[in-house]
């Protein structure tokens, strides 16, 4: 499949929610331009989670340009720390990817640009997507803590494989009255590291929830008559709703 390398970074940012202990969460969030100092509000984003009937959790995230127009939507299955499903609509371009886990195996399959493609591979590691990102980092949030460099394996949908990452702790702020976490996730490759900028994540000690991202998110932005993949500054809001269990 003809892609760029900056595709990796497409999803890595913006689904991160707590998965533990509710029924039902909305989270809301919105997207600037990575050099307006906030000033240049580009999207918005609406993540829901609920729970289902045999334990696991549904995710859907959608994200919605300025003129209310939706942009992204991406919808997970997750039980535990685990990914079970992922599928993501890009109305902006028109392709369709998902994939699901099975049996110690990862089916990817793709639609768009006039192309339908499918692949598989062995899982070989932890297999980490939007949906399920912040429960892994809840599950290993000690290790994180401590400064440990945890290794995963990213689904890529566009790419129908998984890419190595390495999220590791790279210092803490105080910010808002709040002592929040920086964690850098970075390409293990060499050769993606060079082309590809590691995506920073802040998470608030108190209540392990991300509070902001800078990076590559889903959404694209038209530039010169093309969607061009787009780095942003993420800030989602500190009143979360949940329903309890």
């Amino acid at each position: 499949m003809d892609l760029c390398v900056g595709d990796f970074m497409m999803l890595l940012l913006t689904l991160l929610f707590p998965v533990f202990g509710f029924a039902q969460q909305t989270i809301n969030a919105n997207l600037y331009d990575l050099k307006s100092n906030q000033q240049k509000k580009l999207f918005t984003l609406d993540i829901d989670v609920s729970a289902t009937q045999d334990g696991a959790f549904r995710t859907q995230a959608q994200y919605r340009d300025l003129d209310g127009k939706m942009a992204v939507t991406e919808t997970g299955r997750i039980k535990g720390a685990d990914v079970q499903s992922y599928e993501i609509r890009q109305e902006q371009t028109g392709e369709v990817g998902r994939f699901r886990v099975e049996n110690g195996k990862i089916f990817f399959e793709y639609e768009g640009k006039g192309r339908k493609k499918s692949s598989e591979e062995k899982v070989s590691g932890f297999v980490l997507s939007t949906s399920n990102f912040n429960a892994f980092v809840a599950t290993n949030w000690d290790q994180l803590v401590q400064g440990k460099a945890l290794d995963v394996r990213f689904a890529v949908w566009d790419r129908l494989e998984t890419v190595g990452f390495t999220l590791q702790k790279r210092g803490e702020m105080e910010k808002e009255g709040e002592k929040w976490m920086e964690l850098r996730m970075k390409p293990t490759s060499f050769v993606i590291a060079a082309l590809v900028d590691p995506i920073h994540l802040w998470y608030s000690h108190s209540d392990k929830q991300l509070r902001l991202m800078k990076g590559r998110v889903a959404p694209k932005q038209m530039r010169d008559g093309k969607w061009k993949d787009l780095d942003a500054e993420v800030i989602y809001t500190k009143d979360q709703k949940s329903v309890s269990k």
